[in-house]
């Protein structure tokens, strides 16, 4: 399944089936949870076999996360191109306040980034993301939310972005590491874009927990 194609409609229980499954639920504790007998449990197994194919357990559980990752980056990407939109209309004279006033409102955490990569302004879902107080980011390099072991690699790829300003999503598999405040690492999807202004170029980054 893949971003151009929709998944089979699932029903709710054949949803919940792939859920517990992939929580590492047996089938007796799936019938259990559900308040079914393990024949009707796998009566249901078959069925979503029919939607998706002969799969394994495995591959199908597989294929629901996969499915819901996508759904995750599409609606990120539609809400990206919303705010890109809205900033590409934007007047030089007032595009910081602008830009702000987009941000805080936005329901994902946000953030803006220099071609030097500091942070220039982080709404407040980012702070509550990543655990930090208001004013704490502003100024910091953005490689403070990045998983030391990555930061190398992070601050090639910041420069090489800046230089080849194309919008795109960042992480491949759709799960990029990143490190809040108190050093937990958490995984994240992002999309990004480099917008450019009278001092440069910013780079405007939405965030969600993947």
């Amino acid at each position: 399944m893949s971003l151009d194609r929709p998944a089979p409609e699932l029903s709710e229980r054949e949803q919940q089936l792939l859920t517990f499954a992939s929580e590492g639920l047996t089938d007796t504790a799936i019938a259990h949870k559900l308040g079914i007998s393990e024949a009707t449990v796998g009566t249901y197994w078959g069925r979503v076999r029919i939607k998706l194919g002969p799969h394994s357990r495995t591959e199908l559980v597989a294929m629901m996360l996969r499915t819901q990752q996508e759904e995750a980056i599409r609606s990120l990407r539609e809400e990206y191109e919303e705010l890109i939109g809205q900033l590409s209309t934007t007047s030089s004279s007032g595009h910081v306040l602008n830009y702000r006033d987009l941000l805080e409102n936005a329901p994902d955490a946000m953030v803006l980034v220099t071609d030097d990569g500091s942070l220039e302004y982080a709404n407040t879902a980012a702070l509550e993301l990543f655990g930090y107080a208001e004013g704490e980011l502003t100024g910091q390099n953005m490689s403070r939310l990045v998983p030391e072991r990555f930061r190398d690699q992070h601050g090639a790829h910041l420069q090489d972005y800046v230089m080849n300003p194309e919008r795109r999503q960042m992480g491949a598999h759709l799960r990029t590491p990143a490190v809040c405040k108190d050093g937990t690492e958490i995984l994240i999807r992002a999309a990004l874009s480099a917008v450019p202004r009278e001092d440069g170029v910013v780079v405007t980054c939405v965030i969600r927990p993947a």
